[in-house]
């Protein structure tokens, strides 16, 4: 990137503060806190309304996006400038006029929140920057932009819909049938008019549990999930403990939104935008938390009572306030379901439960960074077990070795994370574990993190590679404790990433050489069990996953249609080069705040 195109982005993120104060402004006069509360009901309608569509169109996917990042920057300013609202709670009806006056807001924070997260991009060398005519910024991307992580998506997409389906047909069989019926009828049972528009329901134990058992299935396999090992504190209290609060909020929202079915199937005449989100009071919750905990928390061999006091830490991790608004910092940050309204009152927020998880781990990472940082380095050992979890349940006699140090000449070279001795092909596979974080919301703080993965990579293979040409027989089988009278005939190097390893496409790679995710690597074991029986081999791993994840052909990102963006005092454009390498034609599609 050049000087001139580093002073442009600065002079546009510049820009984007001015208006972001203008909006600030109005803001700051919201004392009741009514612009915020039609902010998140705004969200929850249109996300509702945005789950009903099989396919959503390209229109309907930006305005999920500006809606989201617009609510979200919304609720951070807020929470900065008011610290709490005068009232404890709020619910009123939609009303033509405020969403329309707060949706011109969101629109505008939306459009400011979108033109940060494109000039990441370009800071991350995704796209380039200038300015055009009027004074426009004008960020354009190349002709084509290669989808690097379409491979991993299709992967952890696949498993997601296997337990949406696994999860239905169960729900099909007689006793889930008989279930889904007694659910159906507690629903109809529980729900009731409230004050003419809004709604009610008793709760009922059955009900807390099938949502329950859902959420925390779900949660189990979110991106994330598996950071820690549940018996690690945060706070002196155990991971397993903020899990299972931040599954049962989300139960919370799914229980809800259920209810909301019902409730306009029992009364027509009930607006579903009028109830979808709701307020509840702050300290019924965190009493809810405990209480939720000390049930479910039965069921799980580490847990021990929750106290009041516990409760309310966990809460303060689980929820955004304006103690840890800072979390909503950030072009994309993740926004969960509990917000926190005034100093006795919290607004639910559906929305939130779908990042849930992703807060959760902001949020411990920054209360307790020393804790979060110290049990990051311990993940490794569990990366060790689950592979060979993994591999000696699906291949006959093989033998670990775990932190196997490489030497040439007394020093130390690189370490072998886990090697795997095949017995019966002769088969030596050495594999690097790397157990990221999971992807950034920012794209330069990804961008970074997948340079370093892949440069870090690339050294280790390196290494390896040279200290194999060199070693003889007699100190590789010294150095890897192989067993004595057995030949290593082939010799092969994974490279295995916990969440994203799309970043060695872009290496060299020799022919004894791959690399997976963990979701991957599970995947591939499965389809070979599946297609092969009896017959695999580990050898079949390195084939499988070098046809279908490292020589497989790029996959590109569908084309950018001209936009512009028109704020109050600054306008910017998202284009596309053509493939000639002019821009691509076309008058730009305008988007007013």
């Amino acid at each position: 990137m050049t000087p001139e195109e580093r002073e442009i982005i600065r002079e546009f993120q510049a820009g984007l503060v001015r208006e972001e104060e203008s909006v600030s402004r109005n803001l700051a006069s919201d004392q009741l806190g009514m612009g915020f509360r039609t902010a998140i009901n705004e969200l929850d309608w249109y996300v509702w309304n945005y789950a009903q569509q099989d396919e959503p169109t390209e229109e309907q996917e930006e305005q999920y996006l500006i809606i989201s990042l617009g609510v979200t920057r919304l609720i951070r300013l807020s929470m900065q400038l008011h610290c709490g609202f005068l009232v404890p709670a709020l619910t009123f009806r939609r009303q033509d006029g405020p969403y329309r006056e707060i949706l011109t807001l969101i629109s505008h924070l939306g459009f400011i929140q979108h033109g940060r997260r494109i000039a990441e991009s370009a800071l991350a060398g995704i796209c380039q920057v200038g300015r055009g005519a009027e004074g426009r910024y004008e960020f354009v991307l190349p002709a084509e932009i290669v989808n690097h992580a379409a491979v991993e998506k299709d992967v952890t997409n696949h498993f997601a819909r296997e337990i949406v389906r696994i999860r239905n047909e169960q729900m099909q069989q007689s006793e889930g049938l008989k279930l889904r019926n007694v659910i159906d009828e507690l629903h109809d049972e529980n729900v009731f008019l409230f004050r003419d528009y809004f709604m009610g329901y008793d709760a009922d134990p059955l009900l807390d549990e099938y949502y329950f058992q859902i959420a925390w299935n779900d949660l189990k396999n979110a991106t994330g999930f598996d950071s820690f090992n549940e018996r690690r504190e945060f706070g002196g209290i155990s991971y397993l403990k903020y899990t299972l609060a931040a599954a049962f909020v989300n139960s919370l929202c799914l229980k809800h939104e259920a209810f909301c079915r019902a409730m306009v199937r029992k009364h027509p005449e009930v607006r579903m935008e009028n109830i979808l989100t709701i307020s509840a009071d702050r300290a019924g919750l965190i009493d809810s938390i405990r209480d939720s905990l000390n049930i479910v928390g039965r069921n799980f061999q580490h847990y021990t009572t929750t106290t009041e006091e516990q409760a309310k830490q966990i809460y303060e991790i689980i929820a955004v306030t304006p103690r840890n608004a800072e979390l909503l910092d950030g072009a994309a940050a993740a926004l969960p379901c509990i917000i926190e309204f005034s100093q006795g009152g919290i607004v639910k927020c559906l929305f939130g439960r779908h990042r849930q998880m992703e807060f959760l781990l902001g949020s411990l990472r920054r209360t307790y960074r020393k804790e979060f940082d110290s049990y990051q380095r311990l993940r490794e050992g569990s990366f060790q077990s689950a592979v060979e979890c993994l591999l000696t349940s699906s291949f006959p006699d093989l033998e670990m070795r775990r932190n196997v140090r490489l030497r040439k000449d007394g020093k130390d070279l690189t370490d072998i994370d886990l090697a795997v001795i095949d017995r019966q092909q002769g088969y030596l596979l050495l594999i690097q574990l790397k157990f990221q974080d999971s992807a950034a919301s920012d794209f330069r703080v990804d961008a970074s993190r997948m340079k370093h993965f892949r440069d870090e990579s690339v050294r280790w293979l390196e290494v390896v590679s040279g200290w194999l040409e060199v070693t003889s027989e007699k100190n590789l089988g010294a150095t890897l404790r192989i067993p004595r009278g057995l030949q290593i005939k082939r010799i092969r190097k994974l490279v295995l990433a916990r969440h994203h390893a799309w970043s060695l496409r872009s290496a060299q790679l020799d022919d004894d050489t791959s690399f997976a995710t963990w979701d991957q690597l599970v995947n591939t074991v499965m389809l070979m069990e599946k297609q092969q029986g009896d017959f695999r081999t580990l050898g079949g791993i390195h084939t499988m996953l070098r046809t279908f994840i490292v020589d497989t052909p790029d996959r590109y990102h569908r084309d950018q249609a001209p936009v512009e963006y028109v704020l109050d005092s600054l306008k910017f454009a998202v284009m596309q080069t053509a493939a000639d390498g002019s821009l691509a034609s076309g008058t730009a599609e305008v988007r007013r705040r």
